[in-house]
């Protein structure tokens, strides 16, 4: 297994600061994607697929959102633990890399996730 790796969305907050530590504790590596590579497969984003040529010129989204690549069960636990720990408020929109996302560029992974979030809660964001 390669080595894990957390993409962070609109985490420009103290937030970040807890969420990194947390990183830090497991020897997750985070990076931060920026507004102009959303329309970049995930997969891409996350070392494992080739990038596109396009470069995303819109308005973005302002949720915040986490994406886990190349998590084990074990690790997922023990990071959702020590969001827990570290008192990192909710981050609502998570997701794990999948070969069935993959392939979404960010802002269809924030469209299905909100949709999942919307639908488990009611609607609430």
């Amino acid at each position: 297994m390669t080595e894990p790796l957390i993409l962070t969305y609109n985490l420009d907050n103290p937030q970040k600061l807890k969420l990194m530590f947390a990183c830090a504790q497991l020897k997750i590596r985070c990076l931060a994607v920026p507004k102009a590579d959303y329309a970049q497969p995930i997969g891409a984003l996350a070392g494992l697929r080739s990038r596109v040529a396009a470069e995303y010129s819109g308005d973005g989204f302002r949720e915040e959102m986490l994406v886990m690549v190349n998590f084990t069960g074990q690790l997922l636990q023990a990071f959702l633990n020590a969001l827990r720990r570290g008192r990192v408020p909710t981050i609502a929109l998570k997701a794990v890399l999948t070969p069935h996302n993959e392939g979404w560029d960010s802002l269809r992974l924030r469209d299905e996730l909100l949709r999942e979030h919307n639908a488990l809660h009611g609607g609430k964001a």
